[in-house]
């Protein structure tokens, strides 16, 4: 345990001291507000110009208000995720870099020749990695109560704040999700040896394979066997269970949980085999 918690610490302040963690916080703070409220405002501000007795104005108008008010704030963070969602990738890029960096910084070989094991050194910067994703989940959060606190003002806020309950369970659902993407960055890495062929991957998969092949997929109901095993679409199931209004979920909530889980521990078990066993270099 004591050697766990000092390559823990030495993780962590490496993946503290590196500009690029932040950067892909910031990326996911920036992407949330962008298209999560920005983008909504803008469509509010289009459709509010258009005659109020054309067709579709003023319910269009009044979904938006709903999707911008406090009380839909958990999902609007969670939505990041869902389908063709951008916080996926830059989860995975995450994950990448947390792994993939040390192959190229020849750094590896020194990691292991100290006294904690490949297992022991590889746990302890899985620590440091959920304990960063644990803090850009609550910053998402709390950016989307703020920018819902701002839109709640200006157009009113149907329904009230969402109970701390609610925004518990939002924020293990986020930090579950992000978890998932980086575990694949970091099963990518190890897999590759490498980070640029590494995040090449795991963008392609993210954004083409999950988002567009799964959402092909469901034109055919009689394919919802084949998309039920892609993991993005239980994302997308876990995501629409914060009240979405997009339909009928593939899965229910507490099967998209342990699909997701099952997925991530899959990763992380993959990672830790195929780290222990292979030559470094």
């Amino acid at each position: 345990m004591s050697d766990l918690l000092a390559s823990f610490r030495g993780e962590w302040l490496k993946m503290t001291r590196r500009p690029a963690t932040w950067a892909m916080g910031l990326t996911l703070a920036v992407v949330l507000l962008a298209l999560g409220y920005a983008l909504l405002v803008l469509l509010v501000v289009v459709l509010g110009n258009q005659p109020a007795d054309r067709p579709g104005v003023q319910t269009g108008i009044h979904t938006l208000k709903l999707d911008l008010a406090p009380a839909h704030f958990p999902q609007s963070t969670l939505m990041t995720f869902s389908g063709i969602g951008f916080g996926s990738a830059i989860a995975v890029i995450l994950g990448v870099l947390a792994m993939g960096s040390e192959y190229g910084w020849g750094t590896l070989k020194t990691v292991f020749t100290q006294r904690p094991g490949r297992v022991t050194a590889f746990g302890g910067k899985l620590l440091a990695l959920a304990l960063i994703l644990a803090f850009f989940a609550v910053v998402m959060l709390a950016c989307a109560a703020g920018a819902s606190a701002v839109t709640g003002a200006i157009y009113g806020s149907p329904g009230g704040w969402p109970g701390p309950a609610d925004v518990a369970k939002a924020f293990l659902a986020c930090w579950l999700i992000m978890g998932l993407w980086a575990a694949l960055g970091v099963l990518l890495a190890v897999l590759f040896r490498q980070a640029p062929l590494a995040i090449g991957l795991g963008i392609v998969y993210a954004i083409a394979v999950e988002g567009l092949i799964v959402n092909t997929l469901s034109a055919a109901s009689s394919l919802d066997d084949v998309r039920r095993a892609f993991p993005g679409a239980n994302v997308t199931a876990l995501v629409n269970s914060f009240g979405s209004t997009a339909g009928a979920a593939l899965v229910g909530p507490t099967q998209a949980v342990l699909v997701v889980a099952a997925f991530l521990a899959l990763f992380v078990v993959v990672s830790a085999v195929v780290l222990r066993v292979r030559d470094v270099i």
